[in-house]
């Protein structure tokens, strides 16, 4: 082959390249080094003290985000900003010597962004005498409860958990809503603490802000006030569609018992129901209506037409008005709001396709990741609805919970019997609060019984099992109550008789808390 046809030519070997010159046909050429092309590296991943502030300041962008959202969407008070905000400032001196640089002006010092031993995985971090050492995506919304506790707000603990399923306040795929510069430079063991891997439970909710007023109480010495009681419970007295007769008889019953509402200073132990200030108020609520508007079919006659228990509620009718209320969110045939990301694939084959449209809507919005460049390709093929069928999915405007609460308690209220009066003095007549039935477990419940409990334990934000645990627990130390005073009667004193304690391994003695037999 001749020189002028290696003209042309890339020599691989040394990088360079043969070109051909016009006014030189058929010689060598000059030979020009190219230079390669430079490609770009990825963004760097921080480590050490570096990854740890910036998994801070992500974390205080998320709280910015919940607090914004319940200020500007669920018209919360923007004084909740500040509160949350001075009370994450208290945590965040916990983690000055991980965020600082050393002293000597020297290079920084770097240590492992894995948990330690003693640091368990952020989803099962327990409370065992230390303070919490990673601050968790549960942690967030917890913190924006005790700041909503300090400023006195009559919002519950159920209530917060709802708005994380409906999506009200950022939580699910939170990782979305941080900027892809921050995302792509924190460590993944970093992204997985704030990632939300799991569903979350109401009872979760309530251990991480128990958690976190104990912190608070031991580390810096914040004492957070009792639930602010007339507002939240007329709040579950309405909800529960309840004769406002309640209230009066959960305030008798709070004396007697002795709750205070208030998270515990410390844990003895394990924690108990009653730590929490909502369950015990709960607990009342169930008692209080289980004295006044049994669940059984007895007759039971008061003494006086001034007694609220001149009334009594309809239990079946009362079910069906709650049934009513809880499937106004799948009216129309809709999936229905917080019900999406329960949805599993096997009720992917019996849904409509309106209900296809309503849930691939909602998987566009809380999981495809938008801030990647988009490909050319993309627009034709449009994932979003048309006007049109987003018309046709939304429907007409549904009540708000206030408007329906109100509905589902005039329908109930509607539905309330009279009960006879007799002024009598006579003791075989049975009076409101005898044959009171106790249930030591789930399957105790009788069928009108279960309804009310279900719904109390949804309203508060627990299991049915836990509330069917504190409710006999507090049973039982009304019963040893009435055990002293009946010994105060006959002997004069209650020498001996030791005032019960709250522990699941207390002995819950007889079914019922006076001398009948008819309990459960």
């Amino acid at each position: 082959m001749g020189s002028g046809s290696a003209a042309g030519v890339i020599n691989k070997r040394y990088g360079r390249q043969v070109e051909e010159e016009p006014d030189d046909f058929g010689t060598q050429g000059k030979t020009n080094r190219v230079k390669k092309a430079v490609t770009e590296k990825g963004a760097k991943t921080y480590r050490g003290r570096q990854a740890y502030r910036l998994f801070l300041q992500v974390y205080q962008l998320i709280l910015w985000k919940q607090c914004h959202a319940l200020v500007q969407s669920r018209g919360f008070p923007a004084q909740l900003e500040h509160v949350v905000r001075d009370l994450w400032a208290l945590r965040l001196e916990t983690y000055l010597n991980k965020i600082q640089d050393s002293f000597d002006g020297g290079d920084i010092e770097f240590f492992s962004s894995q948990p330690t031993a003693d640091q368990e995985e952020p989803d099962i971090v327990k409370f065992g005498g230390k303070h919490l050492q990673w601050p968790r995506l549960v942690d967030s919304v917890a913190l924006c409860y005790l700041g909503a506790l300090v400023m006195r707000l009559p919002v519950g603990i159920g209530d917060f958990y709802r708005m994380i399923m409906y999506g009200d306040i950022p939580y699910i795929r939170i990782t979305r809503s941080i900027p892809r510069e921050m995302r792509d430079k924190l460590p993944q063991e970093y992204l997985s603490i704030i990632e939300t891997t799991r569903l979350l439970k109401a009872e979760h909710l309530h251990k991480a802000v128990l958690q976190l007023s104990l912190l608070y109480r031991h580390k810096f010495g914040v004492h957070f006030p009792a639930l602010n009681l007339p507002p939240i419970l007329y709040h579950y007295i309405r909800r529960l569609a309840l004769p406002i007769d309640i209230y009066s008889a959960v305030k008798r019953l709070q004396d007697l018992l002795g709750f205070s509402f208030e998270f515990p200073k410390d844990l003895v132990s394990r924690s108990r129901p009653h730590d929490l200030p909502e369950i015990q108020l709960i607990t009342l609520i169930v008692i209080s209506t289980k004295l006044l508007f049994p669940f059984d079919d007895l007759k039971r006659y008061p003494a006086s037409a001034k007694e609220p228990t001149t009334q009594v509620i309809d239990w079946k009718h009362w079910a069906q008005a709650q049934r009513q209320f809880d499937s106004r969110e799948t009216a129309r045939g809709r999936i229905g709001k917080g019900n999406e990301i329960l949805v599993n694939e096997r009720d992917v084959f019996n849904m409509t396709a309106s209900q296809l449209d309503e849930y691939m809507n909602w998987y566009e919005n809380n999981w495809l990741d938008n801030s990647k460049a988009s490909n050319p390709l993309s627009d034709l093929f449009p994932v979003g609805p048309t006007d049109a069928d987003s018309q046709e999915i939304a429907g007409p405007p549904d009540e708000d919970d206030e408007e329906a609460i109100g509905s589902m308690l005039r329908t109930v209220t509607q539905q309330l019997k009279p009960r006879k009066v007799i002024t009598v003095d006579n003791s075989d007549i049975p009076r409101p609060g005898s044959s009171y039935a106790r249930y030591k477990m789930e399957s105790d419940l009788p069928e009108n019984a279960r309804p009310f409990y279900e719904t109390a334990a949804k309203v508060v934000g627990v299991s049915l099992s836990t509330l069917v645990r504190a409710v006999s627990q507090a049973e039982y130390k009304i019963m040893r109550w009435l055990e002293d005073q009946r010994r105060i009667e006959l002997y004069g004193d209650a020498s001996g008789m030791e005032f019960a304690k709250f522990d699941s391994s207390d002995d819950m003695g007889e079914q019922d808390m006076t001398d009948s037999d008819d309990s459960s």
